[in-house]
Formats: structure tokens, C-alpha cells, sequence
């Protein structure tokens, strides 16, 4: 008999989803995916694996026709998901900060100076 464990390690769900075990980390510690921590290490209960994927799954282009010819049989009308184009021009790029583009500023800077002071302590040699 063949025993299913109710709980998976973050290397045994990375595996099954084909990702890294950081990423799985990093949506445990996001909140985006439930899990325990146990002795230093998180398990994830397959139900909420099972929710956690469900909850990100995407219709197919066949799903989506379907739903469409179902909205047009019951009369109830469905908006037909947004286009790339059309998501941009309703959502524009957000402009940088002043304070990101100081900061890069002075990064450059210092990058520039220390460029410098290299040079100059090799033309001293």
C-alpha cells in the first residue's frame, strides 16, 4: 500500500511545479502560499497546493470562446478580456521617482570617482 503524505517539502513542490525552491519560498514568505514551519523548514499541505494553483489558473482560448458563446445563449453579457494595447493605454508607465533617479545619480558618481582614484593610483606607480 501506497501512503501519500499530506505534506510536501519546498524542494518536493518546486519540483512538481517545475521551479525553484526559492520562488516557493519567496510565496510563503509573500503570503501567496500556505504553509508550516516546521524545525526550521516550511511544508505545504497539498490542499493548499491544490488551492494555491487553482486560484492562478488561467483559461484557455477554448475555455474562453465557450464562456463566450454561453454569455451570448443566456443573455447576460460578458466584457472579452482586454488586449495588451489596451491595457497600456489605460495604464500608463509609471514615471521613476526624483529620489530613484537621485539615487542613481549618486551612484554613478561614486562609480565615476572611484574610477578615477584607480587610475590615478595607477599613473602614480
Amino acid at each position: 500500500m501506497v501512503l501519500k503524505r499530506e505534506f510536501l517539502s519546498t524542494n518536493e513542490v518546486a519540483a512538481l511545479l517545475g521551479i525553484s525552491p526559492f520562488t516557493i519560498r519567496r510565496y510563503i514568505q509573500l503570503r501567496k502560499l500556505k504553509a508550516l514551519k516546521l524545525e526550521g523548514s516550511y511544508r505545504v499541505r497539498r490542499s493548499d497546493l491544490r488551492l494555491f494553483l487553482k486560484a492562478r489558473e488561467i483559461e484557455t482560448e477554448e475555455e474562453l470562446a465557450a464562456m463566450g458563446e454561453a454569455g451570448k445563449q443566456s443573455d447576460s453579457p460578458r466584457r472579452a478580456p482586454a488586449t495588451h494595447a489596451a491595457r497600456s493605454a489605460s495604464n500608463p508607465p509609471i514615471e521613476p521617482s526624483k529620489k530613484s533617479s537621485a539615487h542613481a545619480q549618486t551612484r554613478a558618481g561614486r562609480s565615476q570617482s572611484s574610477r578615477k582614484t584607480a587610475t590615478r593610483k595607477r599613473k602614480e606607480q
